[in-house]
């Protein structure tokens, strides 16, 4: 089924009620299911047709919703675009999905005009989206999709490399809003706040997707700002949210956090990094509610585990269990391939509803698929194990591990050590380089206070961690870089401390 069809079900069901806000205005869901339906028209009077690529590349406003759902209506597929990418990075999203036509604004005219067909939400090149969208008819026949067929393009960040387009369906988009909505609890009451960008698996699947399934309110901000958000919340009387681990930190260091009345809160997710779990009891003191941890990947839609909210069994410094509804884990050694034991780490395979059929023309697919007894499975390239009573843990990106010596070191680990000091407020490991000693265990980290030493972070490391994971070298920074998903930006500080003088 055409996940489209959700939009149009709750303009039956709760015509007037709240669907999507913006900076600009708040419209209901018969007003969003029309928006939609004149954007399919639209695009269809452009000459888009079932399955063709439509690119969207904009902040979180009531354009890229509409547009993306209208595409989605017309069956074509949308393809949002990073707008932290940079002109390279866009054209390769382009040249791979084979885009012919692009929804953007002013600030990427200049990729825009590459493309056979712009679209504008300024009038600044091609053709003016609200004038589209004034002379199109506002009623549209959703398009017949099946669950198997593509729904939407999401690319990966690219800080390894050149993004990749991962594959969604109509199916991977159902089961996981379907889960999601199990999983926190949303309601036709819920009032949801999304301030992830759209453009990202987090904002537009954790948020966006499951809160239009449950026919509730979503209120979008276009950028991450703690005083905006906090307002929104108190103003709108906001349930649920979805943040990662960098905005709570930046939530929780915000001067005038208490100020504000957050008590309409029942659940806040977070997710898209390791969350420190030594900030979980501040969290959820200031937020007044359950901070579920989850874990996904662009390439699971991205539900793959999550705390339950009506759950007992929930431990600080898990991502909760395996969404068995909708996904099945594997959890194997990534040498051998060989089931390892419960409790062992090994890197994390899926399989099930919400994992990606596959990459834009089929890249990638070789390295990221497996098959064990017949069944394909996805390598997501994280180390983790499993407790007893089900629960999983994540150690770290395989590709994040490095070898000191002849041991392992898992840069999460050291982290949650480090987390462990008053005054730390941020911290990332990486591996320096040296021409004798090989590779040097590096600890960046933000001070709430400068009396904090290297030589107390390292008397703390040696109490709790092996030799071989105690840092050679602490650095103290304003700022640890971040990704457009809010991950620790390895690349950038390796960039920066990634050699060192014997």
């Amino acid at each position: 089924m055409n996940f489209a069809n959700f939009v149009d079900f709750a303009a039956r069901e709760v015509p007037v009620s709240p669907a999507l806000s913006d900076a600009t205005e708040l419209i209901s869901y018969s007003k969003l299911s029309e928006m939609t339906d004149a954007a399919a028209n639209a695009l269809c009077s452009l000459g888009v047709g079932p399955n063709d690529r439509v690119a969207i590349c904009l902040q979180n406003r009531l354009e890229f919703l509409s547009i993306h759902l209208g595409a989605m209506k017309r069956g074509a597929v949308p393809v949002p675009i990073n707008t932290q990418f940079n002109d390279e990075q866009i054209r390769h999203v382009l040249t791979t999905s084979d885009i012919s036509v692009i929804v953007t604004n002013r600030r990427f005219e200049a990729v825009a005009t590459s493309v056979e067909t712009a679209i504008t939400t300024d009038g600044s090149v091609g053709y003016n989206y609200h004038t589209l969208l004034a002379e199109a008819v506002n009623e549209y026949e959703v398009y017949p999709r099946r669950n198997d067929d593509i729904a939407a393009v999401m690319y990966t960040s690219g800080t390894t490399g050149q993004p990749k387009g991962v594959r969604h369906t109509h199916g991977n988009l159902v089961a996981n809003a379907t889960a999601l909505i199990k999983c926190v609890g949303l309601t036709r009451k819920t009032v949801g706040l999304t301030v992830c960008q759209c453009f990202h698996v987090v904002g537009l699947n954790v948020t966006t997707t499951p809160l239009i399934r449950v026919m509730a309110e979503n209120r979008l901000l276009p950028e991450w700002d703690p005083e905006t958000v906090l307002t929104t919340i108190e103003d709108h009387s906001v349930t649920y949210t979805f943040f990662t681990p960098s905005m709570i930190i930046d939530l929780l260091d915000y001067d005038d956090v208490d100020r504000y009345d957050l008590s309409s809160l029942s659940v806040v997710g977070v997710g898209g990094a390791p969350m420190p779990k030594q900030r979980f009891d501040d969290a959820e003191r200031v937020l007044g509610c359950p901070v579920l941890e989850g874990y996904g990947m662009t390439e699971t839609t991205p539900l793959a585990a999550f705390n339950q909210l009506r759950s007992n069994t929930r431990k600080r410094g898990s991502v909760g269990p395996p969404a068995k509804e909708v996904i099945d884990l594997r959890i194997e050694d990534p040498e051998t391939g060989a089931l390892v034991d419960q409790g062992e780490k090994g890197e994390l395979l899926w399989h099930g509803d919400t994992v990606t059929p596959g990459y834009e023309r089929q890249r990638n697919n070789t390295d990221a698929f497996v098959e064990r007894a017949g069944v394909r499975w996805l390598r997501s390239g994280d180390i983790g194990w499993r407790d007893d009573d089900g629960n999983l843990y994540i150690v770290d990106r395989r590709e994040d591990m490095f070898t000191t010596g002849c041991a392992n070191v898992y840069p999460r680990v050291i982290e949650d050590v480090l987390y462990e000091l008053d005054h730390v407020s941020e911290a990332a490991i990486i591996d320096a380089r040296d021409d004798l000693r090989g590779a040097i265990v590096t600890a960046i980290i933000m001070r709430s206070r400068e009396t904090l030493t290297g030589e107390q972070v390292r008397a703390v490391c040696e109490e709790y961690l092996e030799p071989h994971e105690i840092p050679q070298r602490v650095e103290f920074v304003d700022k640890i870089p971040k990704t457009a998903t809010g991950k620790t930006d390895r690349i950038a500080l390796r960039e920066a401390f990634g050699t060192t003088n014997s």
